[in-house]
């Protein structure tokens, strides 16, 4: 782990989304399961879980294609994520979903029902939006995501929510922190970048010269600028 400095100057937090403020609940495989189970269709959450993980390791690397730009959109993440859900049918020993049965498990996730907040998010929001700074969720999703937020409850918090559908590129290419950086209407080195991927959120941040923090709530030990937990970063910046 990289040592923070004792005060980051700034004006706007920049948050990651999934693994950052919330995380699905109870779990991919589970929800997959209730959601399949309304079709007619006997599904172990538990081997759905361990499909899910598979399928994530075979397709995330051509989720946005080879492009640098990672350009994208909601019409392409919706056929990336309806690949997703076949392939992780396909290794926990099942068929296919059907379309219905798909589009019911993809419409679940912006539910705030499929979702937990993380329990240091909410009052870490109060406490920066107090500092008076701009903040902003930055996040690889579609647009789901607003609705997500505003389910959760936490949607206030935040200046805007930007998922990269909307901003047609995903991080860590530099189109959707500039995009992001507009918003917020701060220069990149006022502007802290938080999230829980060392290359989209850390690398894609720090390449457009934003400050670059990553949260790693499992202590896997990055040497990287980091923090465990959202409750310490309102200490660390000075606004």
């Amino acid at each position: 782990m990289s040592r923070l400095p004792p005060r980051i100057p700034c004006r706007a937090v920049f948050l990651d989304a999934t693994g950052t403020l919330f995380h699905p609940h109870p779990s991919v495989g589970a929800v997959y399961a209730r959601v399949a189970r309304r079709f007619g269709i006997d599904a172990d959450a538990e081997a759905l879980d361990r499909g899910f993980r598979a399928a994530w390791g075979e397709l995330a690397p051509s989720r946005f294609g080879s492009d640098p730009a990672r350009r994208t959109s909601d019409a392409l993440e919706h056929a990336w994520w309806r690949s997703a859900v076949e392939q992780t049918f396909h290794h926990a020993g099942l068929e296919p979903p059907s379309l219905p049965c798909f589009e019911a498990i993809f419409e679940s996730f912006a539910q705030p029902g499929a979702w937990r907040v993380f329990p240091d998010v909410v009052p870490a929001l109060a406490a920066l939006r107090q500092r008076g700074l701009c903040l902003g969720v930055v996040s690889n999703f579609d647009t789901r995501l607003t609705r997500i937020c505003a389910g959760l409850g936490l949607a206030d918090a935040f200046h805007f929510i930007l998922p990269s559908s909307q901003a047609g590129s995903a991080k860590p290419a530099p189109a959707i922190f500039h995009r992001a950086l507009r918003l917020a209407a701060t220069p990149p080195h006022l502007t802290v970048m938080v999230g829980d991927s060392p290359e989209d959120d850390v690398a894609g941040a720090a390449a457009v010269g934003c400050q670059a923090i990553l949260l790693d709530r499992q202590g896997r030990g990055q040497h990287l600028p980091t923090i465990h937990s959202l409750a310490e970063l309102p200490s660390i910046l000075d606004a």
